[in-house]
């Protein structure tokens, strides 16, 4: 009796995911050289309204081996596409950005087409630990808490985590008691909800689904200061006025200092190849040459 209510309870859940997923359909994308990526699932919404989740069944590790993506011949990657420069909408609502640009490259090495699915953050990783999508790459840091349930690639990127404030208020808001009590802004399930629990346990966290929020309450004067890393927020003062980098340091373990891809937890095989490949672009030049292609792209479209 118990298995027979598991099973039922399996087709619930199935038909579910099928009913409430985003769209399953992927399109070619263009070469990794121009970064371009077609994102269907979110065709025609802005990266804050990104799908909660996609609708495919799931698997188990063998089923996102090398060798089972190449038979498939699609890689399934999941994405938010909020976080320039590493992943973001273009004016064709394709996701670009260096993340894209490196999910795409993995795409080509193996011969597959790229299916990069734009959801929301707090599923990216819940959707390739369930077995329905073959990796994230989403500007994830490869903390101890994430690892706990999928396997995190070597860095591919590395970079610090800072305060971003109004530049009105950079001396207000000067030291770390200054900002308890203070409404603290970033983005939900992100490496910075933990950095700022940990450190500025004083403060208010406001959590928000992506950083465009983050950053539209800091300019409507609804936060004090949105934790996030250097590199966005040195972008977001190129295109949003009176932003300045706060003069309150954020700690952070140089191990856990950047990003890097997700894999399902024990997926050995897949996770090897991709160190493997990472490793070969970092060589070539290629990370860096994406990186800087991303910038430019951002900054030509004053992403907010």
């Amino acid at each position: 009796m118990k298995k027979l209510v598991a099973v039922c309870m399996a087709l619930v859940m199935a038909l579910g995911l099928a009913a409430c997923g985003g769209s399953g359909s992927s399109s070619s994308a263009p070469a990794a050289s121009s970064g371009a990526v077609s994102a269907p699932a979110a065709s025609g919404t802005s990266a804050s309204e990104a799908n909660d989740g996609i609708a495919m069944t799931g698997g188990n590790v063998e089923e996102h081996s090398v060798e089972a993506i190449k038979a498939k011949g699609v890689l399934v990657v999941t994405t938010e596409a909020g976080y320039a420069p590493f992943e973001f909408l273009d004016e064709n609502d394709n996701v670009v950005g260096l993340d894209a640009s490196l999910a795409q490259a993995l795409a080509d090495d193996l011969g597959v087409e790229l299916d990069i699915q734009n959801i929301a953050f707090d599923s990216v990783v819940a959707e390739v630990q369930a077995g329905n999508a073959d990796m994230a790459i989403a500007g994830l840091t490869p903390n101890a808490d994430r690892k706990k349930s999928v396997d995190m690639s070597d860095m591919y990127y590395a970079g610090g985590q800072c305060m971003l404030v109004l530049e009105e208020n950079l001396d207000k808001y000067a030291t770390k008691e200054s900002l308890a009590g203070a409404v603290m802004a970033t983005q939900k399930a992100a490496l910075q909800e933990t950095l700022m629990a940990e450190q500025f346990p004083d403060a208010e966290p406001l959590l928000l689904p992506d950083f465009p929020q983050c950053i539209a309450n800091l300019k409507n004067g609804e936060c004090a200061a949105v934790m996030i890393d250097e590199i966005s927020a040195e972008q977001y003062m190129q295109t949003v006025e009176g932003l300045a980098i706060g003069k309150v340091p954020v700690e952070i373990d140089p191990e856990e200092g950047g990003n890097a891809v997700a894999v399902m937890k024990g997926n050995t095989d897949l996770l090897d190849w991709v160190n493997e490949r990472i490793a070969a672009y970092e060589a070539e030049g290629l990370l860096e040459q994406w990186f800087q292609e991303a910038q430019e792209k951002a900054a030509s479209m004053g992403i907010e």
